[in-house]
């Protein structure tokens, strides 16, 4: 008994000694710019909503003058519960309330003007948009933000001093009596003209003006862990991702340095040895057409359009934003409503099971061979909080998968450690097949979160290789999953003299409508002279499966019309030609050899006949440049090319500097012409030239 005492003892004593001698491994050291702990709980929303109602529901407008009477406010059923509601279902994290746009219209009954949903007859002017859609937002478990518009087209005093007060009080009223806000929203939209309290005029503001840093001031000492988009702050910020398409760059750093400085391309992919961190937020609207307000022309996206978002925002290292339309009753349309839900079921079962927790993993490297920071650590329950990471000067590491028999799939999920920074900068992705690797996938940034789609692969090994130019390397998650195939949307197209062709997937029947018309089976090319709306949907007989239906709106027939005239002089009949040649991706752009020539600028057509012109299309440049965007524009209809008198239309192409999209602007009653004449009156950012793609004519018979 003694011996066996002793024995004991020395296997405890030596075990203690070992424990002892063995000094736990260092985690490694932060690299680069680290996110705060506000912008980490804001990383992990990955999903929210802008939600856009007010005046603009009811008129049609983008971009209101802010000259509109709070009575046309008018929903029969406003219901915000049913906005929260939705959007949980969906699988939002959050809801931003537009609650006061470019109007100057305040969903909250605001002291600082009476411009404002208490001048509306809705609950006999006693409501409250705002405080309505906080209480909501906390019933569903949803997180709460708000915008406020600095450009107010409505404000007298806009432009002037008291005009400053009024929107920081706007802040402070917003900020103190609706609950805690995650993210206060902010954009570029300032000065120009409007209705300003009858004035009718063009205001430009001073640098500056806002006084930005009170505005910021206001908001740390109210809402503390509020994030700040779009503006100037350097702290607990994110930047816009530069363009409202939906999508960021394959590349995307969260880092930046000067968020000042605006330049597209660098918001898109972020600055690789940025200073601070500012990730990217990516939005879109559900509607397509782009639309941010209710539209009735405009529709929801078709899955395939839907999923793609996805990808193209959180897959790239951005959150996603999605501009929800409220209709003019008060809720989320249920055409809506449903592509919302389509996309989260499609989303539900793609990523429902990670072939990778089952797999066998290991790594070349692993930090001090500690457990905490094994290859396994990226298969776990908990992504955020553990990881793998390798020992310091290894920049350059792989992990295999083992699935340990032949496994089919087609996405790759990585998330980086991004509590340490930011810092792989390329990765691969292969397969093994006969004992032979190859490589099926590539990526740059990780960040945040990072999903590539390949087409499928069998193999019962697979590697990922990274690369970095940090101390180390860390990964906390890697998903491997076999996602449903969507099928392709047919592709609707039209020539200058009208005739439709519709081209799907191989092995799918197409069917088509027009107006809205009963389906049926497309066969071959058809002439739609007057143009209107045709609608086509792929039926694939073998499995029984079908595409969601995608519609395209055309103008009437080209083949008749002629240039008559510009107002450019050097411009060749042929450059000219190119704004009714039927093709979207030719341009012309008075731009020549004798320089520029500042607008107003106009061109001339004949249409060939007489015939009941309802409204026009102006399709601009969609290169991802703004030089020559038209703005603002008038339109004069003539039966004989002479007489012109007043514009049958004019006004502004909202926002098209970020929404590049045709623009379809319809007459109060229809006009009998022949001639038309498009004058650009002005171009986004002063630009003293102009560009347009294409000019089109809506005919009153389209409409039927």
């Amino acid at each position: 008994m003694k011996k066996v005492f002793v024995v004991s003892l020395f296997i405890v004593f030596a075990t203690q000694l070992s424990f002892a001698a063995q000094k736990p491994v260092a985690p490694p050291k932060p690299y680069g710019p680290v996110p705060s702990a506000n912008q980490l709980a804001w990383h992990e929303m990955e999903y929210y909503g802008l939600v856009c109602y007010g005046l603009n529901t009811y008129t049609g407008q983008e971009w209101g003058y802010g000259d509109v009477s709070p009575d046309v406010f008018k929903p029969t059923d406003l219901d915000t519960d049913q906005w929260a509601r939705i959007a949980s279902q969906a699988g939002m994290k959050g809801l931003i309330l537009v609650a006061k746009h470019h109007d100057g219209f305040c969903l909250w009954p605001s002291k600082t003007t009476d411009y404002s949903i208490a001048a509306t007859s809705w609950k006999d002017g006693k409501g409250d948009v705002l405080a309505d859609l906080s209480k909501s937002c906390k019933k569903y478990g949803l997180k709460f933000g708000v915008y406020i518009s600095p450009w107010d087209r409505n404000h007298a005093e806009y432009g002037r001093e008291q005009y400053v007060k009024d929107y920081h009080e706007q802040w402070r009223e917003v900020l103190t009596h609706y609950g805690e806000i995650f993210e206060v929203w902010f954009d570029g939209a300032n000065g120009g003209t409007g209705y300003y309290g009858g004035a009718r005029e063009r205001r430009q503001i001073p640098k500056n003006y806002y006084q930005y840093e009170k505005v910021y001031e206001i908001i740390k000492e109210r809402q503390p862990k509020a994030i700040f988009f779009g503006h100037y702050f350097e702290e607990d910020a994110v930047r816009w991702v530069g363009n409202e398409g939906g999508y960021a760059g394959e590349t995307n750093w969260c880092r930046y340095t000067d968020i000042k400085k605006y330049d597209p391309k660098q918001f898109g992919i972020g600055m690789k040895d940025g200073k601070c961190w500012i990730p990217a937020e990516a939005d879109t609207t559900i509607l397509h057409p782009k639309k941010w307000y209710y539209n009735p022309r405009s529709k929801p996206r078709t899955l395939k359009q839907f999923v793609d978002l996805y990808y193209t925002t959180i897959g790239r290292n951005a959150s996603f934003d999605l501009g929800l339309s409220i209709g003019p009753e008060g809720t989320i349309p249920e055409r809506d409503v449903k592509a919302m839900l389509a996309q989260k079921r499609y989303l539900d079962k793609a990523f429902a099971v990670n072939l990778a927790v089952q797999a066998d993993i290991t790594a070349t490297d692993y930090r001090g061979k500690d457990p905490h920071y094994s290859p396994k650590s990226c298969i776990d329950s908990e992504p955020m909080k553990t990881y793998w990471a390798t020992n310091d000067g290894v920049q350059k590491a792989g992990l295999t998968i083992d699935f340990g028999k032949e496994t089919a799939f087609n996405n790759l999920l990585l998330q980086e450690h991004i509590a340490l920074g930011q810092c792989v900068h390329k990765f691969t992705l292969e397969i093994e097949n006969n004992g032979v690797w190859t490589q099926v996938a590539e990526g740059t940034t990780i960040g945040y979160k990072r999903i590539l789609r390949f087409e499928t692969v069998k193999t019962a090994k697979a590697r990922i290789t990274l690369e970095t130019d940090a101390p180390c390397l860390t990964l906390s998650n890697i998903g491997i999953y076999n996602a449903p195939i969507i099928m392709a949307d047919p592709l609707i197209t039209s020539d200058r003299e009208g005739t439709i062709s519709i081209s799907g997937p191989a092995g799918t029947s197409l069917f088509y409508s027009i107006n809205e018309g009963a389906f049926q089976k497309y066969t071959k090319p058809f002439e739609l002279y007057q143009g209107g709306t045709v609608s086509a949907y792929a039926l694939d007989k073998a499995t029984g499966s079908e595409s969601d239906v995608v519609h395209e709106e055309f103008s009437v027939s080209k083949g008749a019309w002629n240039i008559t005239g510009c107002s450019f002089p050097n411009q060749t009949d042929a450059s000219v030609e190119r704004l009714i040649d039927g093709n979207d991706n030719t341009m012309w752009h008075t731009h020549g050899k004798e320089g520029r020539q500042a607008p107003p600028q106009w061109v001339k057509i004949d249409l060939g006949q007489m015939m009941d012109i309802s409204g026009f299309t102006y399709m601009p440049r969609h290169d991802g440049c703004s030089v020559g965007l038209v703005d603002r524009y008038a339109v004069y209809l003539s039966a004989d090319g002479e007489k012109w008198g007043t514009p049958a239309a004019q006004g502004e192409f909202h926002n098209i500097k970020n929404n590049p999209i045709r623009q379809t602007v319809s007459l109060k009653t229809p006009v009998k012409a022949r001639y038309l004449k498009f004058v650009a009156e002005h171009a986004v950012d002063e630009n003293d030239c102009v560009a347009i793609c294409e000019l089109g004519v809506i005919s009153k018979e389209n409409q039927k």
